[in-house]
């Protein structure tokens, strides 16, 4: 054991190696795109997947060893069949189903192919049919041995053949279920050749070509074994394809004609199998349709039917009438079955599959005349049980999922007993929870599709729903899927063991019985009854079986173990010795066998990859899940991830690149159309109601109750859609959208674009998102505000607007008493389209003209300084204002002071304003040189028209060409950087040398808190709904000028060791946590006071817990220190811009 754990450690440690090597490409490939997927890029969520399943590397002499040699023998033979039935089945189902399903499979049917396609198709898939024809030769040679096997058990007459002369009643039902699976192999390929009329012509096809390629061999690179090999199997399957498969086995198979001759005559082996199919269509329909069903129960219903078609085909007798029901209440009940998404009407596999001498049977009549009734019955079952349980089902898997999610506790009662039975218990549900899921989803879409029966809206949703739960289901399974394997050794051991408790006492019993019998044969007691022969025999072949089950149960509880023990259980059952509770024991193998095998079955149960074929309903399941705002953000995760799994299923398949990449851009399709087109028009409307109700007052009714209830933004705060081949990023496709909108719809009047550049910061403020800036076709001064004009008067250009330093835009103040629907703005376009008319000179000489204003300004700045000076002989209020100044926040009252903050902030302002007109001048002139970079010329116009020989009137408009060309671009050259204007200003002028200007630092303190005042207050008044004469603007311009104040007096880093902000947010802090703690104090004595629970209650429910003068003061505070971390963030970044 050891060395098998070491050697799959080194596999795995392989593994890992080799896929941290791949990892590398895949890194590289992604560099080019990071939203884009490599082709070959593996489906699955984790590079390596944990399969955990027991196995058994012994062979079958070594585990079924036993002193009991004939029987021994008798149960290695039938599980050897059993087994290797087993495994070519469950290799059939993973691989050939899926592959023959989807061959010759296009994205669309009305694909022309061109001439050698089918050939070439069919011999790319040449593997395919080479593995399916080894599969069909494999399986009818264990077919036809298990068959021999059971016609001699069944026909052999003498009673002292060992070990049937212990033998009172002989039921081998696993051996006929193994029948029974692999026969439903046929029936299955059978169905899938005659859904895929691909297979047929392809073959014909390739036929034809492989005839001439045989008659010019030496003009192909070709061997002569390999086209005997290929001609074998062309010809194997053209042979099959004249009748079918199965029929092919029961009638053509040459190992198969003397076995159907010897089993027609043999009544007790058609008994048997009659035995075997009502036994166990009882057990199954019971389940069906409950939350008993197993998910492996409808494939036993087709293994069932195709043991029953078999029995036909080898007797004329016509069953018992019990049978006869039972079949009738399963084609009633499930009158159709899907196998891998596809789907087989049982009703036609028996009409199609029965001998003809049995087509005046009258059950068979019945079943083919009541065909739709049937499935129309079917379907409005599932209709009422859709209705009836998806409540149920609902709140099922609600509590599913919470309780296996909760299912962690320590360590030491990890493995317990308690927690690894609940753990057993949540494993089997979920799986009975999904498949049924699957079921009724599968079901209903397809039935409604074949019926051609609408559904209703709410019926659809109900479905979306339930796909959705399918994919939570899943992705339960695979979060939990280490705790599961972990503690699935144990789990198997708690099973052996019930099943041990159960067996043990039989052996007990018998091991008396044996030594009594021996003590008895010792003293020669009935020694000459005959009797006495047969009960001992009867009596140890019972013990050895027993002691065959309990060696059964030591091992690790795989498959093959598992088949051998229901080998033996069938034996001992039909000795009959024992009573023991054989339907207990079958039940708890049938739970074994579901747990052993969780994984294979969780990925079948929750596999969503029929929805490929009800592809059409994707668009309306979209749009569904869109409408769902506060859930979007998973719901069309795994939504989109059911859809998905259709991929899987078509690479798998292996078919061609184009289809792969048709469904992948019909996926793409239903995202963007049913859910990005959507939200992006949603959004757009909301901007327009929300812009045009201001603009147009009274001509756009909006309803409180319908009109932007939803909250649109959720959808922009999901992280990018993936999907299994890109990523799709919800806010760039809005972004997108709402750009190419603008730009359509902005070149119409100025009127408009002013709407939709209110509409752009609308859509920044609300959803976040960034727009590019709003095109304009025109002359781009729409305020009739030319540069010329502008610089001629800085004085009331800087006083009548307010400049934003994030958007580098100009903001007009509205006058105090009027009002207006518009603001102008005036932004970088404005200048690069001014510049574009008028040339670069005009920035050039607004530059000098911007440097003279602002050092007006500090000659005004220096005149105010000094005049405060005079009037105060000393600066000791400032500097002791500056000291308190922390400690009487938020209270602070500074009217006094208004004859000097006011006149300072409107300088400050004002220089700010300039700086910003300089900003946004040199942004203007930078983007219009980008706009007309051109290649430099290496000679001028007049020195190539000389070398020309050109006449001297060329020459002369050569000369003016040139003269023109260096007037216009001269002022590119002397073009300087913001940075390099701010550096030459400080240099140039004196104000950092004056004394009066060195205790700026101190002044600007008393700036903020005064600004901060006066926006409270204001805010307070809107709050209130009181009309308050001024307009609130951002003062980034006062900050600007503060800041470049700041810099040209030298008194940066004087202001910084004030350290005045971190002292202010440390007051206000305190003083929170100071209101906060008095209020908590007051609370309390007042609850203290109240002495009853039920006053307590109503004194919570009637008052604040805190009191209101306190929560009054304590809100303020509050509101300060928003106001002065804003403050803080504009003045760093006017400083980050200065420096």
């Amino acid at each position: 054991m050891a060395s098998q754990l070491l050697e799959q450690q080194e596999k795995l440690r392989r593994a890992v190696d080799e896929w941290r090597t791949g990892s590398h490409d895949l890194l590289r490939d992604l560099a080019g795109d990071p939203f884009s997927i490599p082709s070959f890029a593996p489906t699955t969520t984790d590079p390596i997947r944990l399969f955990v399943c027991p196995i058994e590397h012994s062979q079958l002499s070594t585990i079924l060893r036993s002193d009991n040699v004939s029987l021994s023998k008798f149960v290695s033979v039938f599980s050897y069949d059993c087994i290797e039935i087993s495994n070519l089945s469950n290799s059939a189902s993973k691989r050939l189903f899926r592959q023959l399903q989807l061959f010759g499979h296009r994205s669309s049917p009305q694909e022309v192919l061109l001439e050698g396609e089918p050939q070439k198709a069919f011999g790319e898939s040449l593997s395919l049919f080479i593995e399916l024809y080894e599969t069909t030769i494999r399986m009818a040679e264990l077919l036809g041995n298990l068959l021999q096997q059971l016609n001699s058990v069944y026909s052999i007459g003498d009673k002292n053949v060992r070990p049937l002369n212990s033998i009172k009643n002989l039921m081998l039902r696993t051996a006929f279920e193994a029948l029974g699976e692999g026969l439903a192999v046929f029936l299955v390929l059978d169905e899938i050749i005659k859904q895929n009329e691909h297979i047929k012509n392809y073959l014909s096809s390739f036929s034809r070509m492989l005839s001439k390629v045989k008659l010019e061999i030496d003009t192909f690179d070709i061997t002569v074994e390999d086209i005997d090999l290929l001609d074998q199997v062309v010809v194997h399957f053209e042979k099959l394809l004249e009748v079918n498969f199965f029929k092919w086995l029961v009638y053509k198979e040459s190992s198969w004609l003397g076995i159907m001759q010897q089993v027609k005559g043999n009544k007790k082996f058609i008994d048997g199998c009659f035995s075997c199919i009502h036994d166990g269509l009882v057990d199954i329909l019971l389940r069906l349709d409950t939350w008993k069903e197993l998910p492996v129960d409808r494939l036993k219903i087709l293994q069932h039917m195709a043991l029953f078609i078999f029995s036909t085909h080898v007797s004329d007798v016509i069953p018992e009438k019990k049978l006869v029901k039972m079949l009738l209440d399963m084609l009633h009940l499930s009158p159709l079955l899907y196998i891998r998404g596809k789907r087989i009407m049982l009703v036609d596999v028996l009409k199609e599959q029965s001998p003809s001498s049995l087509s005046s049977w009258l059950f068979l009549r019945e079943a083919i005349r009541d065909r739709n009734l049937m499935i129309n019955n079917y379907l409005k079952r599932l209709n009422d049980i859709h209705s009836r349980d998806w409540q149920t089902i609902k709140d099922t898997l609600s509590c599913w999922v919470a309780s296996f999610h909760s299912t962690v506790h320590p360590v030491a009662e990890l493995l317990s007993e308690g927690w690894l039975r609940i753990h057993q218990k949540k494993t089997i549900q979920g799986l009975v929870v999904a498949s049924r899921l699957q079921l009724l989803i599968q079901s209903i879409l397809d039935l409604h599709a074949l019926l051609e029966v609408p559904i209703k809206r709410e019926k659809l949703k109900s479905l979306c729903h339930m796909i959705i739960s399918l994919k939570v289901l899943e992705q339960t399974f695979q979060t939990k899927g280490s705790d599961m394997i972990k503690s699935l050794p144990h789990t198997i051991n708690i099973i052996q063991a019930d099943l041990e408790q159960i067996i043990l006492p039989s052996k007990d019993m018998l091991q008396i019985e044996v030594d009594k019998r021996s003590q008895i044969n010792q003293l020669g007691f009935f020694s000459s009854l005959t009797r006495r022969k047969e009960t001992d025999t009867r009596l140890t072949d019972s013990l050895s079986l027993v002691h065959m089950l309990l060696q059964m149960l030591q091992g690790g509880g795989s498959h093959k173990r598992q088949l051998i023990f229901l080998n033996i259980l069938d034996v001992l059952q039909s000795i009959g010795y024992l009573n023991i509770d054989f339907t207990r024991v079958r039940k708890l193998t049938s739970k074994l066998w579901t747990l052993v095998g969780f994984q294979a079955i969780s990925s079948a149960v929750v596999d969503s990859s029929f929805l490929y074929w009800r592809r059409e309903m994707m668009g309306s399941l979209f749009s569904m899940v869109y409408v769902e705002v506060g859930r979007f953000s998973w719901l069309h995760r795994y939504l989109i991830d059911a859809f998905s799994d259709g991929l899987k299923l078509l690479k798998l398949g292996q078919v061609g690149k184009h289809t792969l990449e048709a469904y992948q851009n019909e996926i793409e399709y239903g995202v963007k159309n049913e859910i990005i087109i959507p939200l992006c028009r949603d959004i757009e409307n909301d901007l327009r109601l929300h812009v045009h109700s201001t603009y147009f007052k009274g001509s756009v009714v909006v309803n409180p109750t319908k009109t932007g209830v939803r909250n649109l933004a959720w959808y922009l705060a999901i992280k990018p859609l993936h999907l299994s081949f890109k990523f799709i990023d919800i806010s760039s496709h809005v972004e997108n959208y709402l750009n190419s909108a603008f730009y359509n719809h902005s070149t119409m009047p100025t009127y408009d674009r002013k709407i939709y550049l209110e509409m752009q910061l609308l859509a920044e403020l609300k959803y976040g998102l960034m727009l590019d800036d709003v095109y304009f076709v025109g002359n781009s001064m729409v305020h009739d505000i030319g540069i010329n004009e502008t610089v001629q008067d800085l004085c009331a250009f800087t006083k009548n607007y307010t400049y934003n330093i994030i958007k580098q835009v100009f903001i007009d103040k509205i006058p105090k008493g009027k009002n207006r629907k518009n603001l102008r703005l005036i932004g970088v376009e404005d200048i690069t389209h001014s510049v574009s008319i008028h040339g670069l000179q005009v920035i050039y000489k607004a530059s000098d003209s911007i440097q003279k204003f602002l050092e007006q300004m500090f000659t005004n700045l220096s005149q105010l300084l000094k005049n405060k000076c005079r009037t105060d002989s000393s600066n000791d209020y400032i500097l002791k204002n500056n000291k308190e100044i922390v400690s009487r926040l938020p209270f602070l009252k500074q009217d006094h002071e208004a004859s000097f903050l006011e006149p300072l902030n409107v300088i400050m302002s004002q220089i700010g304003n300039a700086l910003g007109l300089v900003r946004i001048l040199l942004a203007g002139s930078s983007r219009h040189i980008c706009n007309i970079s051109r290649p430099t010329l290496d000679m001028s116009f007049e020195e190539s028209y000389q070398k020309l020989g050109l006449a001297d009137e060329i020459l002369e408009a050569g000369r003016v060409m040139d003269k023109a060309i260096a007037e216009k671009y001269e002022p590119v050259a002397r073009m300087e950087s913001f940075s390099d204007f701010i550096n030459r200003f400080v240099k140039e002028h004196p104000f950092g040398t004056e004394d009066h200007a060195k205790d700026l630092s101190q002044i600007v303190p008393s700036i903020i808190v005064n600004l901060v005042s006066a926006q409270v207050r204001y805010k307070d008044n809107l709050l209130l709904d009181h009309d308050s004469e001024n307009t609130l603007y951002m003062h980034d311009s006062l900050f600007m000028g503060v800041a470049f104040a700041l810099k040209v007096s030298a008194q940066e880093s004087s202001f910084d060791d004030l350290n005045w902000f971190g002292s202010a947010r440390k007051s206000l802090e305190e003083r929170i946590s100071s209101l906060e703690l008095t209020g908590s104090s007051k609370a309390q004595d007042t609850n203290s006071r109240v002495g009853s629970s039920l006053a307590r209650w109503k004194l919570w429910s009637q008052t604040s817990p805190i009191p209101l003068e306190i929560q009054k003061g304590l809100d303020e505070c509050i509101k300060y220190q928003k106001e002065i971390e804003l403050v803080e963030y504009v003045l760093n970044a006017a400083r980050a811009f200065i420096s």
